[in-house]
């Protein structure tokens, strides 16, 4: 073998091909860059914060520790726990170091929740209730004082669309006693006076957080929404005597020559059916709303124009007198419901464990 040729075999043998260390670079540089995570968006963005709260799907919020230990005793240990153990790359070339706490929360509960906690973010104008109700665990999981209340004045706007899940989070912050009331006794009162209107077994939100609300939270709505039941219709079954004695309020009724049974006179049976209709309506939704928002196509009102057939002295169908005397008859009877009502307290104290 002439000695041209070992020294080209000797060359290719030591040989580095200048393709493979820029490989090499990339290789370390994608290795480095799966330490990243993707830049939240701002103000968390900003690298110059001495710290990095990583979400569960890989955004970095670039906070200020000492902000944050402030408000809150948990971040202050998980700071102290990070510096020991978790400082993360801030950049490809990794020349600067910073604490990096890996958190269970993803970018957009993050997000939220921060804003609430970080005077450099603008708290979003418009949130929906699962927004709400993730940030209020948020500060009590880190037990950050004040947002609970100070974000509890957005959950007025869903008390007439989604009363249940705004008594659902109200009551899981409510104070057993009156004494010690909270924004979530008066909260949890307003939600579940509105959801009178709903007959139970209530509807159930299909929102995740609502899975966790503890069954003991419920129950005094329960026993609220039965109490006010029962109170209605004994408040009914008090005074309707009065109302059939009272001319001015069934002037006609005297009239009436429909099928009449029982010891009290001038009370003819399709008034007993309708009472009893109107007793179990109301029991199950004790609300005046319930009735000041009836037709003449409800099952209530279809007991008068199924069973009361006579013709009053005038020539006057009685079941056309009773319906349009209805709507007035039920305006006088929202006071009497709403009486009852407000002898009702929604009471907090049993909902403590024996």
């Amino acid at each position: 073998m002439c000695i041209g040729t070992c020294w080209r075999q000797l060359a290719l043998h030591f040989y580095i091909d200048p393709t493979m260390d820029m490989l090499s670079e990339k290789s370390t540089l994608a290795t480095k860059s799966t330490q990243l995570g993707a830049d939240a968006p701002f103000p968390f963005n900003d690298h110059e914060m001495d710290a990095i709260l990583r979400s569960s799907d890989r955004t970095d919020f670039y906070v200020h520790t000492a902000m944050l230990s402030v408000a809150s005793p948990v971040f202050r240990d998980l700071f102290e726990l990070a510096q020991a153990q978790s400082l993360r790359p801030t950049s490809l070339t990794g020349s600067s170091m910073k604490r990096c706490v890996e958190m269970a929360e993803d970018r957009h509960s993050l997000d939220l929740f921060l804003r609430w906690c970080d005077t450099r973010g603008s708290i979003p104008l418009e949130m929906t209730i699962p927004d709400i109700a993730t940030v209020i665990r948020l500060a009590d999981k880190f037990q950050v004082e004040g947002i609970a209340s100070r974000i509890a004045p957005h959950l007025y706007q869903f008390i007439e669309s989604e009363p249940l899940s705004v008594y659902a989070i109200a009551a899981c912050h409510a104070s057993f006693t009156h004494d010690n009331a909270t924004w979530g006794n008066a909260l949890a009162r307003r939600a579940a006076k509105q959801l009178l209107m709903s007959p139970m077994p209530f509807q159930t939100p299909t929102y995740e957080f609502f899975k966790t609300v503890p069954a003991i939270v419920m129950e005094p709505l329960y026993q609220y929404h039965r109490a006010c039941g029962m109170s209605v219709r004994e408040n009914i079954q008090k005074h309707h005597i009065s109302w059939l004695s009272n001319r001015s309020t069934w002037p006609w009724l005297s009239q009436c020559t429909c099928t009449t049974q029982g010891r009290i006179p001038q009370v003819p049976d399709w008034w007993r059916a309708y009472l009893i209709r109107l007793c179990e309506l109301l029991e199950n939704q004790p609300s005046a709303t319930t009735i000041l928002a009836l037709n003449s196509d409800d099952d209530l009102m279809s007991v008068i124009t199924h069973s009361c057939h006579c013709t009053l002295g005038n020539g006057n169908i009685c079941s056309a007198k009773a319906l349009h005397d209805a709507e007035r008859f039920h305006a006088g009877l929202s006071k009497y419901i709403q009486e009852a009502v407000d002898k009702i307290v929604l009471d907090f104290s049993k909902r403590k464990m024996k």
